[in-house]
């Protein structure tokens, strides 16, 4: 390239562009996605989905996250602490803990 001015855009561009590379990916918020408010230290409350329920004469049995579990067992870090017939009472933390069939949602 013999046009200085030819050069000059060209070192431009590539300056640009290196630039605009490394500093692409620095914590910037897209704009396009919901703003989603979260508190710093907070964990995230664990989701019980009760996907079905059994109550029989000699025992009472739930399928909490697609596994199989009795009152005294364990789902993560809760224990269930009764198995009625459209919700799940656990124990987390020393806190009850409802969470009703099929839905997902945990009261407390």
């Amino acid at each position: 390239m013999r046009n200085p001015l030819k050069r000059l855009a060209l070192s431009a561009l590539l300056l640009t562009l290196i630039f605009g590379v490394s500093h692409a990916d620095q914590g910037f918020r897209d704009p396009t996605r919901p703003y989603t408010a979260r508190i710093a230290g907070a964990t995230p409350a664990p989701r019980f989905v009760v996907n079905a329920i059994i109550i029989s004469s000699d025992r009472r049995v739930a399928i909490v996250n697609g596994r199989r579990v009795g009152i005294g067992g364990s789902v993560g870090s809760a224990t269930v602490v009764a198995i009625e017939k459209h919700q799940l009472i656990l124990e987390v933390d020393g806190k009850r803990i409802t969470a009703n069939l099929h839905d997902g949602t945990a009261r407390r």
